[in-house]
């Protein structure tokens, strides 16, 4: 069996070659530079074929973080859901991966939605699809379809994926309300300038994006 890790470095490669990627050179080419906001994002992520020279890459996370030593990343502390420190068209790019779904419930979706659309022309939005069966998070078959009670109970009895044991029901309910996946038409009406694309995985759609690229 694959392991885990690998198949979503390999999507992760996949992403950034084939929608990520193109987008930054198209801003370079036109511009002679890129400067991209990261939201719930790191440095290590971009070590996928990033170009060598042009992009600068704000990481904002809810979170404080250690600086980067690479100069072309800068680490800002902020909440996506009001990123007041930024004003309109900051960025040439906004890039989200597998954060929206963690952000609370559909008022707070629809305020990082609004600011992503306002800091940047060009945004790249990925989160889980709910109609996926397994998982992504507890790496559970069909966790997320199942009662909030039986969440609980699942998530208090062992670790599983990225969620450690609960150790009390005051961290087993964060657990279970810290993600709420969307679908299509949920991913639509946030971002209705962009394209929403399908990631599939034996005919079924794994994973959502939404893509407003230059020439959207």
């Amino acid at each position: 069996m694959i392991p885990q890790s690998f198949r979503r470095a390999h999507f992760r490669e996949e992403r950034f070659k084939t929608h990520i990627r193109p987008i930054i050179e198209s801003v370079i080419r036109k511009q002679g530079s890129c400067r991209i906001l990261d939201m719930g994002g790191d440095a290590d992520y971009w070590r996928f074929d990033m170009p060598a020279s042009g992009v600068e890459i704000w990481l904002l996370n809810i979170e404080a973080r250690e600086p980067s030593p690479d100069p072309r990343f800068h680490v800002v502390q902020g909440d996506a859901r009001n990123v007041a420190q930024f004003e309109d068209l900051s960025f040439d790019f906004v890039h989200s991966n597998s954060l929206i779904e963690h952000v609370g419930r559909w008022g707070d979706m629809k305020r990082v939605a609004a600011e992503i659309r306002r800091l940047a022309p060009c945004y790249y939005v990925q989160t889980p699809n709910f109609w996926f069966p397994l998982d992504p998070h507890s790496n559970a078959p069909m966790l997320h379809w199942l009662p909030q009670p039986v969440q609980r109970r699942m998530v208090s009895r062992k670790a599983r994926g990225f969620y450690a044991k609960a150790t009390s029901l005051d961290h087993a309910m964060q657990i279970v309300e810290g993600t709420s996946m969307l679908d299509r038409a949920q991913i639509t009406e946030l971002f209705p300038d962009a394209r929403v694309l399908t990631e599939n995985v034996l005919f079924l759609t794994k994973s959502l994006i939404a893509l407003k690229a230059p020439d959207n």
